[in-house]
C-alpha cells in the first residue's frame, strides 16, 4: 500500500498519522520534496528557454499507437523508414528475451510465460525448450554460453544451451527475482547480480516493505556464489534497479530503489565494500538516482531517471568527462525511462529508450531514440 493510499484510506487521527509515518519511513516525503524541486527546475528551464537542460525532439515522422489507434505493422514500418530504420514482424509474441552473439534467441512468449523457447534468430518459428512451472521473469547469456534463468525466488543454470537446468542461486526471499535487462551483467571478472522485488511484510493493517537489495557475486560461471548485502545494512533500500557494466568507464554501476535511490561506480568487483560504493556513489539534483535505464555506445554511457509522477530525464555520461542530464518534455516527463537498448550497425549505434508510466492516462509513453550519442 502506497503513502497517498494510506492517507486517503484513513479515518482517524491515529491513521492519518500512521499514513505520515509511513511516507517518511519509505522516503516518498523525500522524494515528494525532490520531485517538486524537479518540477521548479523544469519549469524554469522551460520559461527561460534554457535549451541545454531540455530534450527537444527533431521534427520527422512519429508513429502513434493506442487503444484508437491500434497495431498496423504496414503503417510502423512506413513510418521507420522515412527515419532510415526497419521494422520485421517475429513468428513469436516474445515478453523476456535475449540474444546470443550468433544470433541464436531464448526467451518466453505472451501466451507461455513458464516455458523456455529458442529460436535460430528474430524471424524464425520458436521451438519449447524448457518448463519450469512458474513464469520466467529474466534470462541471460554469459560470455561462455551459460544460459541463466531467473523466476520468483531463484536462478537456475544450463550449460548445455537450455537443455538441462540446475538451481544455483536461492534469493533472499520467494516473492523477489531478479530483474530482465537491468539486474544481470558480466564484468571482466565475474557475473553479478541483483535482487529486485516488491515484498510487503510486517503486522495487520500496518504492512511494510521488506528490503531485498542484495548483490550476488559468481567468479565461476554460476558454481558457486558470495552475497553482498550493503544496500540492506546501511539503509533501506528496497531492491535493486541496475547491475551493469560500463565498457566506457571499465566500472560496474549498481543502481537502488525506492528509497533512497541512488547510484554507484563500483571499481573493484573482489572487494564490494562500504568504502567502494561511498567513493563511488555519483547520483545528484538533476541527474537523479535509482536509475532504471542503461545503454552504452562506443563513448558514451547514458542512464534514465526512475521519477514515476515526477520530472525524468535522460543523463548522458562521456569518458572525456563532458557529462550532461536533458530533462523530458511534456507530456512524457513524468513517465520513468525504464528502458534502454543500443543496436549498433557498422560504425553506427542507435540507441532506443522506453518511457512507460502507467498510472495514470495524461502520462504518455513513448519509444524514443538517439542516432548521435545522446546529443539529440
Amino acid at each position: 500500500m502506497s503513502a497517498a493510499q494510506r492517507f486517503f484510506d484513513s479515518n482517524s487521527v491515529l491513521s492519518y498519522a500512521d499514513a505520515v509515518l509511513y511516507a517518511f519511513q519509505s522516503g516518498k516525503f523525500r522524494e515528494a520534496l525532490y520531485f517538486v524541486a524537479l518540477e521548479a527546475y523544469y519549469l524554469w528551464c522551460y520559461v527561460f528557454r534554457i535549451r541545454s537542460r531540455l530534450i527537444e525532439f527533431k521534427s520527422t515522422p512519429f508513429w502513434r499507437y493506442s487503444s484508437e489507434h491500434p497495431l498496423d505493422l504496414a503503417e510502423l514500418a512506413a513510418t521507420l523508414r522515412l527515419c532510415n530504420l526497419s521494422a520485421v514482424e517475429s513468428p513469436a509474441k516474445w515478453s523476456v528475451i535475449v540474444e546470443t552473439q550468433r544470433g541464436t534467441t531464448f526467451g518466453v512468449t505472451q501466451d507461455q510465460p513458464h516455458v523456455l523457447q529458442r529460436a535460430e534468430n528474430l524471424w524464425s518459428t520458436s521451438a519449447e525448450l524448457f518448463d519450469f512451472g512458474k513464469p520466467i521473469l529474466a534470462v541471460f547469456i554469459s560470455r561462455s554460453d551459460r544460459l541463466f534463468v531467473a523466476t520468483k525466488g531463484a536462478v537456475y543454470l544450463s550449460a548445455n544451451g537450455g537443455n538441462d537446468f540446475d538451481g544455483v542461486l536461492q534469493l533472499s526471499h520467494a516473492k523477489s527475482t531478479v530483474w530482465h535487462n537491468h539486474g544481470i551483467d558480466e564484468t571482466p571478472e565475474a557475473l553479478v547480480f541483483g535482487e529486485y522485488g516488491s515484498v510487503v511484510e510486517g503486522e495487520p493493517g500496518r504492512p511494510f516493505w521488506r528490503s531485498v537489495a542484495y548483490l550476488y557475486v559468481t567468479r565461476d560461471g554460476g558454481k558457486s556464489w558470495r552475497r553482498n548485502d550493503y544496500f540492506v545494512r546501511s539503509s533501506s533500500n528496497k531492491h535493486i534497479h541496475l547491475v551493469k557494466y560500463s565498457g566506457v568507464f571499465g566500472k560496474l554501476l549498481v543502481t537502488d530503489g525506492d528509497k533512497p535511490k541512488r547510484s554507484y561506480w563500483v571499481g573493484d568487483i573482489d572487494s564490494l565494500e562500504a568504502s567502494k560504493f561511498k567513493e563511488g556513489r555519483f547520483d545528484c539534483f538533476c541527474w537523479g538516482g535509482g536509475h532504471t535505464a542503461f545503454a552504452e555506445t562506443e563513448k558514451v554511457t547514458l542512464l534514465g531517471t526512475d521519477h514515476q509522477g515526477g520530472t525524468n530525464s535522460i543523463v548522458c555520461l562521456r569518458s572525456s568527462g563532458d557529462n550532461s542530464a536533458k530533462m523530458l518534455p511534456s507530456p512524457y516527463r513524468q513517465s520513468p525511462v525504464i528502458n534502454m537498448y543500443s543496436v549498433t550497425c557498422g560504425t553506427k549505434s542507435v540507441v532506443f529508450a522506453s518511457l512507460k508510466s502507467g498510472i495514470r492516462a495524461q502520462w504518455k509513453g513513448a519509444l524514443i531514440y538517439s542516432d548521435d550519442g545522446g546529443h539529440s
